[in-house]
């Protein structure tokens, strides 16, 4: 497993290009999808005093006033950051050609090979991401009945904590699941580029079988699941515990925290595309299952024919000398 995690993260830092461009898109997605709330904002809190509560830092209590006040509606500020999401999820499903392409050749790919990759393999990589909505959504809708029960058991169970163990040990098994359905359509995905497989479904059940047979790779996305989910909460401890003031420190922090989870993202790709890279191609398999078997010429000899033996080669004739003359 070590070895697995240390080569798909070596794979992640030689392509780092492709981390920074996706922190920047997301940068610059983020600050569009700001604008609407900036303008409705200013419009209230350029003439209030409660504004230096929020200008020179982030006063959570200000903050939640703020969103209680008649003439700032939370639903229309959301609009912009929804928006901003869906263009984020359909450029990450674009560039997923390119990104599997570059991690299973291990090259770097040119602008016009990247995009070209990109652009083969959107409209498969976006019935994929369609596809992976189905048991997600089956999953988030086990959780919320867990969880529901969970509170139920809470207040009427005899005993306090069978609801909070329930709900939590539910929980770990459903990001457990989810991980693993994560991993086959990454499989998917990967085997789609390397292969240029049509037949999704296809592909899929392939994928699913593999993924059961993959224990290893398995561990390695939950080494890494708990990579991401560490850094996620230190940075977030860090940044609840940074003073008001420290604008600028609170950037930082949560922007490294953008970093980490996009180069985990990538990591679990590229161990994905690693392991089916090392796997032999379907069409190879194919061809060597068809490939014409060689025939052994095998001397046939008639047993009934008589057997006659060579003749014998004649015997030089003798040397006679010419008569002497007289």
């Amino acid at each position: 497993m070590t070895g697995s995690v240390r080569s798909s993260a070596g794979l992640v830092w030689r392509h780092q290009r492709l981390v920074w461009w996706i922190f920047a898109v997301n940068l610059v997605l983020a600050w569009l999808a700001s604008l609407p709330a900036r303008a409705t904002l200013s419009a209230v809190l350029d003439h209030s005093l409660a504004s230096a509560r929020l200008v020179t830092g982030f006063d959570i209590g200000a903050f939640i006033l703020l969103m209680q006040r008649p003439d700032v509606q939370p639903p229309s500020l959301a609009v912009g950051a929804v928006g901003a999401s869906l263009v984020f999820l359909l450029y990450l499903l674009f560039i997923d050609g390119g990104v599997f392409t570059v991690y299973e050749e291990d090259r770097k790919l040119s602008r016009a090979e990247f995009f070209e990759n990109a652009g083969l393999f959107f409209w498969r990589m976006l019935r994929l991401g369609l596809y992976s909505a189905v048991p997600f959504g089956v999953l988030a809708a086990i959780n919320g009945g867990i969880a529901s029960y969970a509170g139920k058991l809470s207040n009427e169970a005899p005993q306090e904590r069978l609801g909070f163990f329930v709900n939590m040990g539910s929980k770990l098994v459903i990001l457990l699941v989810a991980l693993f359905v994560r991993l086959c359509f990454d499989l998917a995905q990967a085997r789609v580029v390397r292969d240029n497989e049509r037949g999704l479904c296809r592909t899929l059940w392939r994928s699913f079988k593999l993924a059961l047979h993959s224990g290893e790779l398995f561990v390695s996305y939950i080494g890494i699941g708990l990579f991401a989910a560490a850094t996620a909460a230190l940075g977030i401890g860090i940044w609840v515990y940074l003073p008001h003031s420290a604008t600028g420190a609170s950037f930082l922090v949560l922007e490294l925290v953008t970093i980490t989870q996009i180069a985990s993202r990538l990591w679990l790709k590229a161990a994905s595309a690693r392991w089916v890279a090392l796997l032999p191609s379907d069409v190879a398999i194919v061809m060597a299952v068809v490939a014409e078997p060689v025939v052994e010429v095998v001397e046939v000899i008639d047993v009934q024919a008589p057997v006659t033996e060579p003749l014998p080669e004649p015997l030089p004739e003798p040397l006679t000398e010419p008569p002497l003359s007289e």
